[in-house]
């Protein structure tokens, strides 16, 4: 390397036909906080016209710095060939491999170069390190500008992209316990080369073959931070055409098990002077992803095991409070008088874990006494609640009644956007996911919204995105009982999440009646 203080970074962005993603990958390169890096573009067969009338604007910025190449394969090669192409055109330390629909945060290259500085010194077989990934779903939008791609919210990813280890493990890899993308990872270039690059004859998982060669080789350090964004189009599984904006190289017509398979290494027993070192490295690693499973098999059947003595709790209590209702109703009014009982039966009922599973009680939190206010936009009340609205205007009424079990939020006009927000910050545990119960009340009829929103990254300003948006129903007379999940993957990759209650939009003099609200860690 020429100088380990400023490494050189080459980006190899491959590329067919598709310039509304192109444009977007170069200019998350510019946004680079590390500037010593150039870019190696791939135009994998496609139109190379095309392609310079998309960056024209861009590619006369980065020529002038000396920092762009583009590279036009004609007829094209295929993606593991476009590649390996692009790293043996370049002369730099490192390389990295940015599809041209994949992004990065401002630091990935700098954060991931000093992470590299830092462990190389006591890593000999160090050949790489990788950033925490965050998968997004996108979708395109006519503009009167045109075309545009925008992103609508965060997509999940399996719990392979969720392990702890600080080195990416060799055999949970191959076993698909543990995942990366390209997108994530810088690596030696010669590092790269010295395992023959992406196998040419692999048009997909491409990256996973090379992946596991690599491995055989050298070490890839994972930092503990999401630089790098996976992006993904909502209507990707039904595209069956190979279109420019769509990415169509997921869904093509091949067996995939055979690639899988040809994708998983090799033993290397011809090295038989290592051979003993190697069975001991593979024993250790067998040895240590079985107590992997292990434990994961025990707490998913602990967690059963729980979850299920927490159910026949909760259904003892609720049986218990029902019965001790019914006769102090009974005593009230005399055995001789109407029963209370189908009143309770009609009342909703919330369906809770044990007690020690709640983090918030809205009449826990709401003490004994009634009050009564004027609220306005991001005001909290009851412990964890805020009113979001659109605009400002005055006239919003609240009234906690905790004797009757009500709170009462009145608003003048819901205009553009109402909801009430639950804060969910203070709740969040490792490992754990949370559920939201709430009854509404049943004297009107409405439709309203739930959704998960976090604060938005990739903005600026402080902004919020929203995602797994959901539409409920509140039935006139009857009310209803919302119970809502929240992965713990959710609450552990987003910062400020909350759950919002949206409520009807436009309308006027809405009164929003809530008779429960409880969050427990599940």
């Amino acid at each position: 390397m020429q100088k380990i203080e400023d490494p050189s970074v080459g980006i190899v962005i491959r590329t067919k036909d598709r310039p509304i993603f192109v444009t977007r990958a170069l200019a998350t390169v510019q946004a680079q906080v590390y500037r010593n890096w150039k870019i190696m573009l791939v135009n994998d067969g496609g139109d190379a016209a095309t392609l310079a009338d998309a960056i024209v604007a861009q590619a006369s910025e980065l020529r002038a710095e000396n920092r762009l190449t583009v590279l036009n394969l004609d007829p094209g090669l295929g993606r593991s060939a476009a590649f390996n192409q692009g790293v043996a055109a370049l002369r730099t330390d490192f390389v990295a491999c940015l599809d041209d629909d994949d992004t990065w945060d401002p630091e990935f290259l700098s954060e991931l170069v000093a992470f590299y500085i830092r462990l190389k010194p006591d890593i000999d077989d160090l050949g790489g390190v990788a950033a925490k990934v965050t998968a997004l779903n996108e979708d395109f939008f006519e503009t009167p500008a045109g075309m545009e791609i925008r992103v609508i919210g965060e997509d999940e990813l399996p719990r392979a992209f969720f392990r702890g280890e600080f080195f990416l493990n060799p055999l949970a890899y191959a076993c698909y316990r543990q995942d990366i993308y390209p997108v994530q990872w810088i690596m030696r270039r010669e590092a790269v080369q010295a395992v023959g690059g992406f196998p040419e004859a692999f048009d997909v998982m491409e990256d996973r073959a090379f992946m596991n060669r690599f491995l055989g080789r050298n070490r890839l350090a994972i930092l503990d931070r999401k630089l790098a964004y996976h992006h993904r189009r909502v209507k990707r599984s039904s595209d069956n055409s190979r279109n420019v904006l769509m990415n169509t190289l997921d869904n093509p017509s091949y067996d995939w098990r055979m690639f899988a398979d040809m994708a998983r290494p090799g033993v290397d027993l011809g090295a038989s002077d290592r051979l003993a070192d190697t069975v001991r490295s593979f024993a250790a690693d067998l040895l240590s992803e079985v107590n992997y499973e292990t434990s994961a098999i025990w707490q998913k059947v602990d967690g059963e095991m729980r979850a299920l003595q927490a159910r026949l709790d909760r259904e003892r209590l609720e049986l218990q409070t029902m019965l001790m209702e019914i006769m102090a109703d009974l005593a009230r009014q005399g055995a001789s008088e109407p029963s209370a009982a189908p009143a309770l039966a009609a009342r909703p009922a919330l369906a809770l874990g044990d007690f020690e599973s709640r983090v918030y009680d809205l009449w826990a939190v709401a003490g004994q006494q009634s009050t009564a206010q004027h609220l306005v936009h991001g005001q909290r009340f009851a412990g964890k609640l805020v009113l979001s609205r659109q605009n400002g205007e005055d006239g919003q009424l609240l009234h906690i009644d905790p004797q009757n079990h009500l709170l009462e939020l009145q608003l003048p006009t819901t205009g553009g956007w109402s909801a009430v927000e639950v804060e969910l910050e203070e709740f969040v545990r490792e490992g754990r996911g949370l559920r939201l119960h709430v009854v509404l009340d049943r004297s009107q009829g409405f439709l309203f919204e739930t959704a998960l929103i976090c604060k938005d990254s990739f903005s600026q300003t402080e902004s919020y995105r929203l995602s797994d948006l959901t539409v409920h129903s509140c039935a006139q007379d009857q009310g209803c009982v919302l119970s809502r999940e929240i992965p713990a993957a959710w609450l552990a990759s987003v910062t400020a999440p909350k759950l919002s209650i949206i409520l009807p939009r436009h309308a006027t003099n809405f009164c929003f009646r809530c008779s429960d609200l409880v969050i427990e860690l599940v």
